[in-house]
């Protein structure tokens, strides 16, 4: 296996696309009213707009109010900090002629100036997709300060999995303009281009998604220096790795980059914010996102990179520069032909490794790839994405080193097949865990481990990972995602996410893309009965053997005992010698749960006759219970490998549930552990009968009923 780079971004799915936003009614946004002007009724502040009472500016509907929202209203609430003199603008009291992304400026980059209030992290990823005007469009849909304005205006960002849409007004923090004298407002959001609103807006919605100004630029800065791959991962749904070039060895970089660039991954450079007197000759601008298009190799051996993004490099390699004037008119003309767009250029490897403070890369899933025409001409990824969770006692095992536990965490089989001159198959892993932007969330150590399984094996069942060859186990780390991106021969492959210490709780989206064909499954069992209870009991048409009937006098000390209700079940298994062994494992709940398993006629009675193979069957099922105890308890950790001793098989989602609902606090009870295998063996009786029934006759609610409360 060779891998290019492991990274823990605090960047998760290509998802469809999503349909457009709702149009919004005249009287507000999502069912919120206005009296007087004013969303919940209240007084209105002059500062906050002149245009408040206003008509619509143009389009249809006029006469209606502007739109304000009472969720992030324009308030030091939303600022998050303590600011004053501020005032809040919309955009035709900044700009006679407002403008909001059109397609004229699809092509053109994003000259972003980081506004006092504004995001550097938002700013640099929304200027990396101005090459990808697609991507761009589904998080800022194409809106208008014309066409149905109401003041409101709908954005889109990616949350564990999901697009969230959020709603926002478009009254901007401002600073001066409140007291008259002419005196022109100051805008403190982020700007991109003179006129055009759409990053003020877009940095709006994005704060009111974190809760607040202030809480979005923390989110930035507290992540380490990858605030550009958090904010990345929410404007694409992408999986996001990000590195810092100084630290990352320059021909492993390289690698990367030849890996790379010929697939559906975006990648984006950014300059270190600390200015410097050599940075400052190159021309280009600290702070500002980079988009790394394309590689080239000239006479020589120099190894090129093609950037495309704001300023012009004066460096080597440049237009012009001594370096580029000695290539052959045939090498200039093969570069300059790969680099049309006025905003690219080139520069040596070893420059771009100097200037170049850290490097994110976005691998676009193919959906996304779809969307996007201007990513058609690279090696789109096959993407599997599975949304799990650990659960204390079930499958929260740990990691390798936690033996006794490890192998009970979320296993999944990767099968590369070989294919004639396909060579490796590159592989991007991603272990997203759960997380709120809004609110502080409490991250977890989390990390995955792969194996390599024996030539020509398949998946193992769960548990079974000792002895096996661990290619690779991540370095844990609090942050959202882990991800890994390396080559894989063909082969069989198991892939374990896991936590750094065992039963920690957490959800998780895991995703694997591959660039050629793979086959991904969860390793699971089927629900299988190996043992049947039905053949442990005496045949009911056949007369009570006399040994029988001698038992039954001696358990009932009557002659003639036909039936026998919970009660008397458990009394005659305490009484006498079957039950021996079995203590206060025989619960009322477990009779009960026993009598309902022979009890084909709801009447809460089973034949007398059953009760020795009953009284058998449990201590089969308490002995194996009391191999597997320490000091009196059962870890949950062990249901599995305890219901195959038993005679049953049980799928991951039902041994979850088995876990949940009999083992609380992550041990297993002697009774518990009966009563989960009654209620197993009774659903697979029930469902026999109802799929022997729904073949001739339809089930009755009542049945239903029946089946659901009396088990």
């Amino acid at each position: 296996m060779r891998k290019f780079m492991r990274t823990r971004s605090a960047a998760p799915a290509p998802l469809a696309p999503l349909p457009p936003p709702a149009q919004y009614p005249a009287n507000g946004l999502n069912g919120h009213t206005k009296t007087n002007g004013h969303a919940n009724g209240g007084p209105r502040r002059d500062d906050h707009s002149t245009l408040s009472r206003s008509r619509y500016w143009g389009g249809s509907g006029a006469g209606a109010e502007l739109w304000e929202d009472p969720d992030f209203p324009a308030s030091p609430r939303s600022i998050g900090e303590r600011a004053s003199g501020l005032t809040w603008r919309r955009p035709h009291e900044l700009s006679s002629a407002p403008l909001f992304l059109g397609a004229e400026a699809e092509d053109a980059a994003w000259e972003v100036e980081v506004g006092a209030l504004g995001s550097g992290a938002l700013c640099a990823a929304a200027a990396a997709l101005a090459p990808t005007p697609r991507l761009l469009a589904r998080v800022a849909p194409p809106q208008s300060f014309r066409d149905h304005y109401r003041g409101a205006f709908t954005f889109r960002f990616w949350v564990f999995g999901t697009w969230r849409e959020v709603a926002v007004d478009d009254r901007l923090p401002c600073r001066g303009g409140g007291g008259g004298g002419g005196v022109v407002p100051r805008l403190l959001s982020s700007t991109a281009r003179q006129g055009d609103f759409t990053l003020p807006l877009l940095e709006k919605a994005y704060a009111k998604l974190y809760g607040s100004y202030a809480a979005m630029r923390a989110a930035g800065a507290a992540a380490a220096g990858e605030g550009t791959a958090r904010a990345l991962q929410e404007l694409t749904g992408g999986i996001v790795q990000s590195f810092s070039l100084q630290r990352q060895p320059q021909p492993l970089t390289l690698q990367v980059l030849h890996s790379a660039a010929p697939r559906s991954t975006i990648i984006v450079a950014t300059p270190s914010e600390k200015e410097s007197t050599w940075r400052r000759r190159s021309g280009l601008a600290s702070g500002q996102a980079y988009v790394v298009t394309g590689l080239a190799r000239v006479r020589g051996g120099a190894a090129l990179v093609r950037v495309r993004g704001r300023g012009a490099w004066r460096g080597a390699w440049a237009r012009g520069s001594a370096e580029w004037r000695a290539l052959t008119v045939v090498d200039r003309d093969a570069l300059d032909a790969r680099a049309l767009h006025p905003d690219e250029f080139w520069m040596s490897f070893s420059d771009f490794a100097c200037v170049f403070a850290r490097l994110e890369l976005v691998h676009v899933g193919p959906d996304d790839w779809m969307r996007e025409p201007a990513l058609h001409a690279r090696r789109p990824w096959r993407a599997v994405l599975a949304r799990r969770r650990w659960r204390r006692g079930f499958n929260a095992g740990g990691p390798p080193e936690a033996t006794e536990t490890t192998g009970t965490n979320p296993q999944f089989h990767v099968s590369i097949p070989g294919c004639a001159g396909a060579g490796k198959c590159h592989v991007v892993v991603s272990v997203l865990q759960q997380y709120c932007p809004r609110g502080r969330t409490r991250l977890k150590a989390v990390g995955f481990a792969l194996y390599e399984l024996p030539s020509g094996g398949t998946a193992p069942a769960p548990l079974v990972v000792a002895g096996l060859r661990a290619l690779d186990v991540t370095h844990w780390s609090r942050a959202r995602e882990v991800a890994t991106f390396f080559t894989l021969p063909a082969g069989e492959y198991l892939l374990v996410p896991h936590t750094r210490r065992p039963h920690t709780e957490a959800a998780f989206l895991l995703r694997v893309l591959t660039d050629q064909h793979a086959d991904i499954w969860e390793v699971n069992e089927d629900n299988l009965i190996v043992r049947s209870i039905n053949a442990e009991f005496p045949d009911e048409r056949q007369p009570i053997p006399p040994e029988l009937r001698a038992t039954l006098v001696k358990l009932f000390g009557k002659e003639e005992v036909e039936e026998v209700d919970a009660t008397q079940l458990r009394g005659a298994l305490r009484r006498s010698g079957l039950g021996r062994g079995l203590g206060a494992a025989v619960t009322g709940d477990v009779c009960r749960a026993l009598v309902a398993l022979r009890d084909a006629r709801v009447a809460g009675r089973m034949r007398a006759a059953d009760v020795p193979a009953l009284a058998r069957l449990l201590a089969l099922w308490r002995g194996v219970w009391a191999r597997h105890q320490r000091c009196g308890a059962v870890s949950a950790y062990r249901a599995r490998d305890m219901l195959r001793q038993a005679g049953v098989h049980a799928s991951n989602k039902v041994l979850e549930g088995c876990v949940v609902r009999f083992a609380p606090k992550a041990h297993l009870a002697a009774d518990a552990f009966l009563l989960a295998l009654a209620r197993i063996h009774l659903a697979h009786e029930r469902y026999r009968l109802l799929d022997t029934k729904l073949k001739s006759n339809p089930l009755s609610l009542e049945e239903m009923i029946l089946m659901t409360i009396y088990s």
